[in-house]
């Protein structure tokens, strides 16, 4: 059989380079081949895992009082827009102090029929009755030179040329009311305690509430 091969071969030239041929083309294609898996396992290899942060959702991130324990934790609730005041009015001894409504609610202005639950009580460690008033911008400028008289016959605190929307005076329990607004503007709240004789260093902080219905 090889004799034969041989004779062939050389009867036939063109079957040696046949044969040639086939054998540098497997060769070829066996490199080729290597090659093609070399690429596919680096490939794989450098593969990575995409950021969620460069994501166009944004992760609602929460402050660990455990690990920060000068850092509060941030909820909904604590940052929801609109749902309301949950505050003091912080003034002093024998004078007054208002607090920005539509500000504190995250809003230009308070608008027409909406209506609000204004809630006080006595400043905390008591021993002082402030009056609490809700006013317009006008009357919130009116305030600035206008003090509380005592009306004797009325039994009740007068602001001369003023009309507060609302009006607690000489609170010593929780008071609680409900209002409408009528005309778009800014409201103030304002904790008034300038009916006193005397000086003090004491801060009265007032609690208050403004929620919305």
């Amino acid at each position: 059989m090889r004799t034969s091969d041989a004779t062939e071969r050389n009867r036939n030239p063109y079957m040696g380079n046949f044969f040639k041929l086939n054998i540098m083309k497997l060769r070829e294609y066996g490199l080729f081949f290597a090659v093609m898996v070399i690429l596919l396992v680096s490939t794989s290899g450098c593969t990575t895992t995409q950021n969620p942060g460069t994501g166009s959702v944004t992760p609602v991130v929460t402050a660990s009082a455990t690990a920060n324990p000068g850092i509060p934790v941030v909820t909904a609730t604590t940052i929801s827009a609109n749902s309301g005041i949950d505050t003091t009015i912080n003034t002093h001894f024998n004078d007054y102090l208002c607090l920005d409504v539509q500000k504190a609610l995250g809003s230009d202005y308070l608008y027409p029929d909406q209506q609000y639950d204004v809630w006080a009580t006595s400043p905390a460690g008591g021993g002082v009755n402030v009056n609490v008033l809700l006013l317009t911008a006008s009357d919130h400028e009116k305030i600035q030179t206008v003090r509380p008289t005592w009306d004797a016959v009325k039994k009740t605190w007068f602001y001369e040329g003023m009309a507060p929307l609302l009006q607690f005076n000489d609170i010593t329990t929780p008071q609680e009311k409900t209002i409408t607004i009528k005309t778009q503007g800014k409201y103030y709240l304002c904790a008034d305690d300038r009916k006193e004789s005397g000086t003090s260093d004491t801060i009265l902080r007032v609690p208050v509430k403004v929620t919305r219905v």
